[in-house]
């Protein structure tokens, strides 16, 4: 590894334990280096944590760009490098980091919601697939794909607010196979933009 990209793992390192408070002194220490190279790669402090966290939002895009044959095995990837990437200890810092400096930082949301599209963009045509093939029931795949994420980032949300893995936790297969039998071919659902009928009264009690 060069200096370049050993300085910006031990500021990505140092930033996720610390935030922005982090000195510059702990990372150049990390990193083996004296404050002045970091200074001559990176100019500032505030240069450094954009370049960091805009290398991190790239390594997070998740792969879905080429199709198995099979739109299980297909999602059971996507699932799996998600919670490897997105959701594994580091990401999961790095995402905590990014909520407390977006206001310091207003441009790192834009370059977070760039990567988030690319891998969803993935998901979304690895879907499109699925259902042209007959897999999956015929749904505007922007909207099974949220739902892919939403259950994903639902299993998980007491990581998101630092709790530890619960023992009970769905494994990605399970997570697949209730995406799958939710959008089963066979399986009877209202069209999205159907009207939703209240419950009569007589039935809630």
């Amino acid at each position: 590894m060069d200096t370049r990209a050993r300085i910006l793992q031990a500021a990505l390192d140092t930033f996720s334990e610390k935030g922005y408070a982090a000195s510059v002194d702990d990372i150049a220490r990390r990193a083996g280096v004296v404050k002045q190279t970091l200074y001559h790669h990176f100019g500032s402090k505030e240069g450094l944590f954009r370049e960091a966290f805009t290398g991190m939002c790239t390594t997070l895009v998740v792969d879905a760009a080429s199709s198995s044959g099979s739109v299980r095995l297909d999602l059971l990837r996507f699932v799996e490098t998600f919670e490897s990437r997105v959701l594994s200890e580091e990401g999961l810092a790095f995402h905590r980091v990014m909520m407390a400096e977006l206001q310091r930082f207003p441009e790192l949301a834009h370059t977070m919601h760039e990567s988030w599209q690319v891998a969803q963009n993935r998901l979304v045509r690895l879907l499109q697939v699925g259902m042209e093939r007959g897999e999956l029931r015929a749904e505007p795949a922007e909207f099974a794909a949220e739902v892919l994420i939403s259950l994903l980032m639902g299993v998980h949300r007491g990581r998101l607010m630092g709790k530890p893995l619960h023992e009970s936790q769905l494994s990605p297969s399970q997570i697949v196979d209730v995406f799958m039998r939710a959008f089963a071919p066979d399986a009877k659902a209202a069209p999205l933009d159907s009207p939703i009928h209240p419950i009569p009264e007589k039935d809630l009690t």
